[in-house]
């Protein structure tokens, strides 16, 4: 079985070729916050994932090419989410450190953003799977539809076919109607629409990690990441009355997946 050392090891590398592609950029500039945003890049679980997954196929798979080119796409696109995000939540912080669009500005944080999307296209183009480019598409899209399903939410605003604004009751409110922006500060109308969001912007890009491993693993990459966003939320207290309800429910699918998946996590 493989040992967690050459995960780390695997990590390394997939942190390095991650290093090498996005600073090969023109530019002062380009090279600062890149450089910047590299070295704050956290535990990297997304990928870490994408590598036990494709552990379990044999040591071939995990030490593949192939493999070590999907997981730098796995964490591109989450960085580039992040970028993206706090110039959406306007924070200042991320892991503890002042955000790229805090340091420099809303704009560079964005075309940065755009940048990892661009060299995330290119990677795929050289990975040459249809399957996987499929995958990571619907997970963008999906990624997408979530925040605005959160915008919607937060702002309390939903247009009719006619174009007035209506609160969640369905009665007509004023278009100058504003909102306090902050990420899911608010209570969701239903457990149904949090978990929607939580899979959107969280889960799945989670379950298209594992899957990306291994296809076989994509639902546990789910359930792992509803538990991570679930237990974020809480440790943030930004939870809702179904937080610790959701948590206790989602620990108990993991604990029956791992019974019957070689994986640890």
């Amino acid at each position: 079985m493989t040992q967690l050392a050459d995960i780390d090891t695997l990590l390394a590398q997939v942190r390095d070729e991650y290093l090498r592609r996005m600073t090969q950029g023109h530019g002062r500039l380009l090279q600062q916050v890149e450089h910047y945003t590299v070295a704050h890049t956290g535990k990297m679980l997304r990928p870490r994932l994408t590598l036990l997954a494709a552990a379990t196929l044999g040591s071939d798979v995990l030490h593949s090419r192939r493999t070590l080119l999907l997981a730098v796409a796995v964490e591109m696109l989450h960085n580039a989410s992040l970028l993206h995000d706090d110039v959406i939540d306007r924070s200042l912080t991320r892991r503890g450190t002042p955000s790229v669009n805090a340091r420099w500005n809303n704009g560079i944080a964005v075309l940065v953003g755009d940048y990892h999307l661009a060299h995330l296209m290119q990677l795929l183009d050289e990975v040459s799977d249809a399957d996987a480019s499929r995958l990571i598409n619907q997970t963008v899209i999906a990624m997408v539809e979530a925040e605005l399903l959160q915008q919607e939410v937060e702002s309390g605003k939903i247009k009719d076919e006619s174009g007035k604004m209506k609160d969640e009751k369905g009665e007509n409110k004023p278009a100058s109607a504003n909102f306090q922006h902050s990420t899911f500060n608010f209570q969701l109308p239903t457990k149904e629409t949090y978990l929607a969001i939580i899979d959107g912007k969280t889960a799945r890009l989670f379950a298209t990690a594992a899957a990306l491993g291994n296809p076989a693993y994509q639902h546990f990459g789910l359930h792992y990441g509803r538990l991570f966003q679930l237990r974020d939320d809480l440790a943030d207290d930004e939870a809702t009355p179904w937080t610790e309800q959701l948590i206790e429910q989602e620990v108990n699918i993991l604990a029956t997946m791992q019974e019957k998946l070689d994986i640890s996590y």
